[in-house]
């Protein structure tokens, strides 16, 4: 995992806040309008709440963004809120962001290295868990606090994967004994959101090339990230080659992966295999 320069807020910036579904759809609301004003507006807006120095205003602003929801700046107080291309199609099909599809994908963007949040993202890159592998909360501790080089709060992150937090029902953590990344397996009306991720991930990675190795997508945690193996990592592009988005070359050793479409061709279809 690279290492950017931190800060307190910068990797806390949650405040203990988990991500809530209400005020992030209230969020992308805005974002549709792109909408421009201050935190206290926003607040008066939305209903959701701030303060001078505290509330939940800002954490879910930057909540939406780590998603890949939103992009945001901000400029003499006032915040630019936007959306992506992919809370575009969120907001057309799940507007108040029930669907598993939408919170996998949700998870996968807070947890990548490049545009993720740090707690969440180094969870992924810089812990050393193998699937279905515990790790005791006072080994996670010391990694963190030693890789951060702050006191950090995982509460949040905690609370996002547990009893009814914005993620748990996708079951892809663990936080029973310590932290434990869960095995899943590849399921058919979730197609189009790996295909999607693959891509977006590669689009950031391997913008220059149409093809990379089986070892680089492993090292981009994609497969990590939606707790597959590297079976369930071959099945699920096996899949992929079926419907002709990629093409597999398993002559190679490790094989490699070779697009034959891009990230904005599979958008469309994210909510395509929903029943």
């Amino acid at each position: 995992m690279n290492e950017p320069t931190f800060s307190y807020g910068s990797v806390n910036f949650h405040k203990t806040f988990s991500p809530q579904d209400f005020y992030l759809t209230k969020i992308l609301k805005l974002a549709k309008e792109n909408f421009i004003g201050s935190k206290e507006k926003i607040s008066e807006e939305t209903g959701i709440p701030t303060g001078k120095t505290s509330g939940k205003v800002v954490p879910h602003i930057l909540y939406a963004q780590y998603m890949g929801l939103i992009t945001h700046t901000l400029s003499n107080g006032k915040y630019s809120l936007e959306l992506t291309d992919f809370g575009k199609i969120v907001l057309e099909n799940d507007k108040y962001l029930f669907d598993d599809i939408t919170r996998l994908l949700c998870h996968y963007h807070i947890c990548d290295e490049e545009i993720g949040a740090y707690l969440w993202s180094f969870l992924y890159n810089g812990l050393p868990l193998m699937l279905d592998e515990n790790m005791s909360e006072e080994a996670i501790k010391k990694k963190y606090n030693d890789f951060f080089m702050i006191k950090t709060d995982l509460r949040a992150l905690r609370r996002s994967y547990s009893d009814d937090g914005f993620f748990a029902h996708l079951n892809l953590l663990d936080f029973a004994d310590g932290i434990c990344i869960n095995s899943a397996y590849y399921k058919d009306e979730r197609f189009y959101a790996y295909v999607y991720a693959l891509f977006s991930s590669w689009d950031r990675k391997y913008a220059e090339t149409r093809e990379i190795t089986a070892d680089q997508i492993i090292d981009m945690k994609w497969n990590k990230r939606f707790g597959f193996d590297e079976g369930e990592m071959l099945f699920a592009l096996e899949k992929m080659e079926e419907k002709q988005f990629i093409r597999l070359n398993k002559q190679l050793v490790p094989y490699t992966v070779i697009r034959n479409a891009d990230t904005v061709d599979v958008l469309p279809y994210l909510y395509e295999l929903l029943n």
